[in-house]
């Protein structure tokens, strides 16, 4: 896979690989020595976060290595985090939440299995939309799901896209954009981060993030 491969210093694919790296470090620099809502809400939402985070490292990894095929499968697993991050934040009851906060036994992963599925968390924050949850939050989530929801399903569950790739390769181009996808993905974490901070002085920073990496995000968060 020679598209997923390390180069020299004008290869595409590294050069996106930096500043992949560096627009994270921007992000948690934004972050660092910030307090969150210590709430059971909050920290579920902080943790799902932190989930979503080290998918999108994984999946860079995964690129130096020559390993597309793999990567791409934890863009669907960094997008579910994500979904699940924001509706814990937005939309989920107390119950739910009581429920993802369980230790760890056999009942309490039974009963997290019966949580809302990846549309049906999106469904429900774009029901909560309004003063206290953005549209942007929502429109952004419905957006990825809708262009990228079929291909993903593919690569996850063996299908054509991932046969296809391993036959006839993993072209640079489509590399590049799977890692603006999963940089998007990034972003959109990081925000919600901030708003667990409930503090200004993190979150508008945040917000203007852009425009300094819009080279590695995809057109949407341009």
């Amino acid at each position: 896979m020679e598209a997923a491969q390390q180069g020299t210093s004008d290869d595409p694919l590294e050069i996106m690989l930096r500043r992949s790296d560096q627009l994270h470090e921007a992000l948690l620099h934004l972050l660092d020595g910030a307090d969150f809502d210590p709430s059971p809400r909050g920290e579920a939402a902080f943790g799902m976060c932190s989930v979503a985070l080290e998918h999108g490292l994984s999946l860079r990894a995964l690129m130096a290595m020559g390993l597309a095929t793999s990567a791409v499968g934890l863009v669907r697993l960094q997008f579910e985090a994500l979904t699940r991050a924001m509706w814990l934040q937005y939309a989920a009851s107390d119950l739910a939440i009581e429920k993802l906060s369980a230790p760890l036994t056999l009942q309490s992963e039974q009963a997290a299995k019966n949580l809302p599925s990846a549309s049906e968390m999106i469904e429900q924050i774009g029901k909560r939309v309004g003063p206290n949850v953005p549209a942007a939050a929502h429109q952004m989530l419905t957006h990825f799901k809708d262009v990228s929801w079929h291909s993903l399903n593919s690569f996850v569950h063996g299908g054509i896209h991932p046969l296809r790739r391993q036959s006839e390769g993993f072209p640079v181009h489509l590399a590049l954009q799977i890692l603006r996808n999963s940089n998007g993905l990034l972003t959109m974490t990081a925000m919600a981060l901030a708003v667990l901070t409930w503090d200004e002085s993190v979150a508008k920073p945040m917000s203007k993030i852009q425009p300094a990496f819009a080279d590695c995000l995809p057109d949407l968060l341009k």
